[in-house]
């Protein structure tokens, strides 16, 4: 969504090279033990980046990579299909604390932002079946057929079928400007926080001036009016901010993300 305007201001395009598998981690290893001259250069998704740092899944730490920027977001919902009998957050609630361990809820991967937001909700002691599935498209066939109760979701993957579904709730700190209706988490008494955040990410050791150039670069471009109404059409919203505060980001969440892993045992 930014080709264009980064060969504008970089004065070179971008080429891209597709790593997928492992949710995202044989790119980022790719990314980490590339050469740091400013040539090659990521994207990737926080929070994944941090739990695959963690399982081993990556062959990587965070220490691995010199943080240029949050791009955009995507926020986590959790909705059901319209036939459904939960209609509200404190429906399913109720009806998972009348039938402990009954309700299925899946998320759209494992240990990424919709799979952490289904077990802080199991965690604040709401006692569902959290089912991971392997993507958003498989995610959304299964609450629409049936399959499972209800699903944790990026908000930007339903919109484009979203009167198909029920929206509970928004895993925000604060309700949406353009889905005011749609209430958060914490109005309903769980500190449930969580979406997909992009980021670019490049190899440790970059030379100070190529690291600010890029930094400067990627915040000219997400300031262009016509970058954030394309990023809003496909659900990303842009959320940018430079690279100091990513790395806080990333080294903020590291303990909690530590912690839920133990408790889960997947560490």
């Amino acid at each position: 969504m930014v080709e264009q305007e980064f060969k504008q201001e970089f004065g070179q395009p971008l080429v891209f090279v597709y790593k997928p598998g492992a949710s995202g981690s044989i790119g980022a290893t790719e990314v980490a033990q590339a050469k740091p001259d400013g040539s090659t250069i990521g994207v990737y998704t926080f929070p994944l980046m941090v739990m695959n740092a963690l399982t081993g899944k990556g062959r990587y730490d965070i220490e691995s990579f010199d943080y240029l920027a949050v791009a955009s977001s995507d926020d986590v919902v959790l909705v059901t299909r319209k036939e459904s009998p939960y209609k509200s957050l404190d429906e399913l609630v109720a009806a998972a604390k009348s039938n402990p361990g009954k309700l299925s809820i899946g998320t759209v991967e494992s240990l990424g932002p919709t799979h952490l937001a289904a077990l802080s909700l199991k965690d604040s002691g709401v006692n569902i079946n959290v089912v991971p599935l392997p993507g958003g498209a498989k995610g959304l066939a299964a609450v629409l057929g049936g399959h499972v109760d209800a699903l944790f979701a990026l908000r930007g993957a339903t919109r484009s079928s979203a009167s198909k579904f029920n929206y509970l709730a928004i895993a925000r700190a604060d309700r949406l400007k353009d889905a005011s209706d749609l209430p958060t988490f914490k109005e309903n008494g769980f500190d449930i926080v969580y979406n997909a955040t992009r980021i670019w990410i490049a190899p440790k050791g970059l030379p100070k001036e190529v690291r600010d150039r890029l930094i400067e670069g990627l915040s000219k471009i997400y300031a262009r009016e016509e970058v954030q109404q394309k990023h809003a059409k496909a659900g990303q919203f842009v959320a940018f901010q430079d690279g100091k505060k990513l790395q806080s980001l990333v080294t903020d969440f590291y303990p909690k993300a530590k912690d839920m892993l133990v408790k889960h045992g997947q560490q």
